[in-house]
């Protein structure tokens, strides 16, 4: 097993489980017993630097109990973050502990960052200090489509394509953010949680309600985000949760405000959130498919190729989604629905 410091900085590691297993602490003792005091405290400053400040950050670690506290305070990190109830919250706070991971990970050796990549589910190998990742992974994982991450610029070999250090911390990174959102949207909240931090827990809640409050109410130009289809409100809440949008995605959306009369300034503050934003390459992005700089402006994908891509957020169609073809003329339906209103 891997010393309690490396497994303080990485405790989503499996071995950090397996570790935390053999203390026998119930989860009524993480919670409520003053051993375990610490690992609380850690564990509300993780969750409130994750949304505030997109890293859950570095604590002061000088004793085994201190890494042991940093390690417990991972499990009540997310333990909180269940019982918020709060999409966009979920969101922010997984990024920050992504990040977190990413700026140690990206000074770790290469056969580390194999195991962790095989811990974490990636299809990995190492030579020396070169990494190969399988394709299929790659794509998945790979933040952006532009220039140096397209696949035509790496080198492939037998499936697997050649990465550095770095920019395979960076597909840990994406692959961890993911991870942790779809884990934490499965579990549900305890009542000995509620318990624990009912002060904490208030103060999350109105913290993800102003920020919601916040979004809603922010127009892009001059359109209403309260009148936008669930599809396209889904992938600016993405945005402004800090996390990296799919290029179809990011085509999606580029298309639809464009189609609506967003001019390209206006489109291109939206992106500024994102983790890896590079003003240019955005920039770029915009204007082709807007056809500033192309032969062609692109139109929106309709709602059958919104589906296809993975897009569409079934769960939350409404009336209105089952009336229309796409997302524009959504848009404009929901538009006339509240005017007579």
């Amino acid at each position: 097993m891997r010393d309690l410091k490396t497994l303080a900085r990485y405790p989503f590691l499996s071995e950090a489980k397996e570790y935390v297993k053999t203390l026998n602490v119930s989860v009524d003792e993480l919670l409520l017993d003053l051993t375990y005091e610490k690992a609380r405290i850690f564990g509300v400053e993780r969750v409130e630097n994750a949304v505030q400040k997109k890293n859950v950050g570095e604590r002061r670690l000088l004793s085994e109990a201190d890494y042991l506290a940093e390690i417990l305070s991972y499990p009540v990190a997310r333990m909180i973050v269940v019982c918020v109830d709060d999409a966009y919250f979920l969101r922010k706070y997984a990024l920050g502990e992504s990040v977190h991971a990413y700026l140690n990970l990206r000074n770790e050796s290469a056969d580390f960052l194999a195991a962790v990549g095989g811990d974490i589910g990636l299809s990995v190998k190492v030579d020396g200090d070169r990494l190969y990742v399988h394709f299929i992974d790659y794509i998945r994982y790979a933040p952006t489509r532009y220039r140096d991450w397209k696949m035509v610029n790496r080198p492939l070999k037998n499936g697997y394509i050649v990465v550095s250090r770095r920019d395979f911390a960076r597909l840990l990174q994406e692959c961890l953010r993911r991870r942790i959102v779809e884990e934490l949207e499965e579990r549900s909240c305890s009542e000995t949680v509620q318990d624990a931090f009912p002060e904490e827990l208030g103060r999350f809640r109105n913290m993800a309600a102003m920020q919601r409050k916040r979004f809603e109410a922010q127009p892009v130009g001059r359109i209403s985000v309260t009148k936008l289809p669930p599809c396209m409100k889904d992938i600016l809440a993405s945005m402004q949760a800090g996390e990296n949008i799919p290029h179809m995605g990011r085509f999606a959306f580029v298309a639809f405000l464009n189609a609506l009369g967003v001019n390209s300034g206006e489109i291109l503050k939206l992106f500024s959130t994102a983790p890896d934003y590079d003003e240019e390459r955005t920039r770029y992005q915009v204007e082709h498919v807007t056809g500033r700089i192309s032969s062609t402006k692109y139109a929106p994908p309709g709602c059958e190729k919104m589906r296809t891509y993975g897009l569409c957020p079934r769960d939350k169609m409404d009336d209105i989604c089952k009336r229309v073809k796409n997302p524009v003329v959504y848009y404009r339906l929901k538009s006339k629905e509240m005017r007579k209103k």
